[in-house]
């Protein structure tokens, strides 16, 4: 067979790919920050925005609806079937985010959550050396102009289960508030920082308003699943519309267990 052959075919099993149909139960694309095209990056958890774009052209031809993932959530919690839906989510509030992202959901309107560290705006993130710096107060004010829900990545983005209870507390409460306060921001969802959780953080999301929480484990989410341990599909620069559609046609059961009681010091940066 020619080069030219094994091209053809390549192409041929990409476009396959994604155009296979989805599994059951809902998904959740966790992304961090966003390039621009033709920018390059070693940081593992930076998409491109033409990577970014693919991502939801893939997600739609498989079949899902994207949405908030306040809806999602709205039907986990009442008990209500999720297949079909998808919910696109960004970490930390970096400024790639409002530069490179914001244009491609905005001209594909998409909603899109940020999970905010909100004792850090604007500020070279501590727990990212080497990362852009997060958005300031206006940025995260346009990007809420423009259809984005802001929620809670906690306040210092502590490893949370680590922290004595009132201050577990504490943080919490105060990340709300401010969410709330100068933004107006319903933040009533958490994604776990380094996705460490156990049962006591569980506890104090619900005892302080939260209703829902992400996790940085990969799966789909089902109906019956845990509110307070979302899975996410997490992307990264190597993960392809190729490879993405695979993950999404993986039936749920396929997936390791994502409803795990306590995740740790082995959690990924989130």
């Amino acid at each position: 067979m020619n080069l030219t052959s094994l091209r053809a075919n390549g192409v041929a099993l990409a476009r396959m790919a994604v155009t296979r149909r989805a599994a059951a139960g809902a998904a959740v694309l966790g992304y961090h920050d966003v390039r621009a095209d033709g920018e390059t990056s070693d940081e593992h958890y930076t998409v491109s925005a033409g990577q970014l774009r693919a991502h939801v052209d893939t997600v739609r031809r498989a079949g899902l609806q994207i949405v908030a993932l306040g809806e999602i959530v709205d039907r986990l919690t009442t008990r209500r079937p999720v297949d079909g839906l998808a919910a696109i989510t960004f970490d930390d509030a970096l400024v790639g985010v409002h530069r490179h992202a914001l244009p491609v959901l905005r001209e594909l309107q998409v909603p899109a959550t940020v999970f905010v560290v909100t004792d850090a705006l604007g500020v070279t993130p501590p727990w990212w050396p080497g990362a852009a710096r997060t958005m300031t107060a206006d940025e995260l004010r346009e990007a809420v102009a423009d259809g984005v829900e802001l929620h809670s990545h906690s306040s210092v983005h502590a490893s949370l289960p680590t922290l004595p209870p009132a201050d577990l507390h504490a943080d919490l409460t105060r990340s709300r508030a401010v969410l709330r306060d100068t933004f107006g921001a319903p933040a009533d969802l958490l994604a776990y920082p380094s996705g460490h959780h156990d049962a006591a953080v569980r506890a104090a999301d619900a005892d302080t308003g939260f209703r829902a929480a992400v996790t940085f484990l990969n799966g789909r989410l089902r109906a019956g699943d845990d509110p307070l341990r979302i899975p996410r599909f997490t992307a990264h620069a190597g993960m392809t519309a190729v490879t993405l559609a695979r993950h999404l046609a993986r039936p749920p059961a396929l997936w390791p267990d994502h409803q795990l009681d306590a995740v740790g010091a082995e959690g990924a940066r989130t």
